[in-house]
């Protein structure tokens, strides 16, 4: 099925496509865990809901990252084989450029379905999930405002304390919890851990402890009475948290199924974020053909030029099609406009940086920019030298 150059080639374009998607990846997610701990701490919640976090904004990055990872797996594949004579060796033996994309194009329609699962059916999952660890936060979840190692005043005489809490501050471990009322009678209950339930009325919540022991002490006696517990409800006389709404109110958070069967009533978001989903589907399928010309390189120059203007296009396309989902969604353009006409853009520019490529004699694409580099480099170079004479 595939000989020996498509097996060298896969090789070659694996390598630098991991090693992208995993750094690009690291990068958003290190950019984004200072803000969250920034947030976290200052909302008072616990650690630990920041690794949920980053972990459920993953699949929203691979919009960014697949595409970016694929347009270097391939760039540097082309320009390696441009430097090293390899690419001569390939033309010359009567194996063209479009056979030299075939594996990269593979690649692309394997990358294209891991996309269509993750952001179509992953992606609306986390999203929601990554909202609603905002809001546990953010709205004071009573586990999750409670501090490790802290004493916390629930009010009415109630104080708190906890080494650690799990599920976003919903389950406690190692409780201590105190009540003292106006009559001097101090109630004292320990436990290895507990769970935060509502209330039957759904206005209250209600601690339920788990292997501990109460001390009631009552001043009037002179010594407190202590029991021993397997389970044990201590009800809360704090109003309980609200609920996050249900996954599906926004069309980010619905899976591509869901939009498909919501396609007709009218709501111009869903529309918007069907065909949003559906273009940045296909751009992965021109990423190779936008980064084979761009590989291309004279070997007297042997310059990256092509690899900070595909990241620039990229990029570039990755915002305006944000902007466009965003106008799309307000109805206030067609997404025909908003959407596709930048697809469209992108594709033309791509097939024609392409052609140059593999069509003209000698083709670099990016010939006009290196000359024009070359002249502002020279004059920088003379610039500073005559300066430095002078001084």
């Amino acid at each position: 099925m595939f000989n020996k150059i498509d097996i060298y080639i896969f090789k070659n374009t694996a390598v630098p496509l991991i090693a992208t998607l995993g750094i690009s990846a690291l990068l958003l997610l290190l950019e984004k865990m200072l803000s969250l701990f920034d947030f976290v701490i200052n909302q008072g919640g616990p650690i630990d809901i920041v690794w949920q976090m980053l972990g459920n904004l993953m699949p929203q990055y691979l919009t960014l990252v697949l595409p970016l990872a694929m347009f270097l797996g391939v760039l540097l594949t082309i320009r390696k084989f441009a430097l090293s004579s390899e690419l001569e060796a390939f033309l010359g033996c009567g194996i063209s450029l479009h056979r030299l994309l075939v594996p990269s194009i593979i690649i692309a329609v394997l990358l294209l379905i891991i996309n269509i699962l993750v952001v179509g059916f992953v992606q609306p999952y986390s999203k929601y999930a990554y909202e609603e660890l905002i809001f546990d936060v953010r709205s004071g979840a009573l586990g999750a405002a409670i501090k490790s190692n802290e004493f916390t005043n629930l009010g009415d005489g109630l104080t708190l304390r906890i080494e650690e809490s799990q599920n976003s501050g919903r389950e406690l471990i190692d409780i201590f919890a105190q009540k003292e009322d106006a009559d001097g009678h101090i109630f004292s209950v320990s436990a290895k851990k507990g769970n935060f339930f509502a209330s039957p009325d759904q206005k209250y919540i209600i601690l339920r402890l788990f292997d501990g022991t109460i001390i009631d002490f009552d001043a009037s006696q002179n010594r407190p009475r202590i029991l021993n517990f397997d389970m044990h409800d201590l009800p809360l006389e704090v109003p309980m948290f609200k609920q996050f709404r249900t996954r599906g109110n926004e069309a980010s958070e619905m899976t591509i199924s869901e939009l498909w069967l919501k396609r007709n009533t009218g709501d111009s978001a869903i529309i918007a974020t069907i065909h949003s989903r559906l273009a940045r589907a296909i751009s992965i399928l021109i990423v190779p053909f936008l980064a084979v010309p761009l590989g291309l390189v004279a070997k007297r120059s042997g310059r990256a030029l092509g690899i900070s203007v595909g990241v620039f296009i990229l990029l570039f396309y990755h915002k305006v099609l944000e902007f466009g989902l965003d106008f799309a969604t307000e109805g206030i353009f067609s997404p025909w406009l908003t959407i596709w006409l930048p697809a469209l853009i992108f594709i033309l520019v791509t097939s024609r940086l392409y052609y140059v490529g593999a069509y003209q004699v000698g083709g670099v694409p990016l010939r006009s920019l290196e000359i024009i580099f070359d002249i502002i480099t020279e004059k920088a170079k003379t610039l500073f030298g005559q300066k430095r004479m002078k001084n």
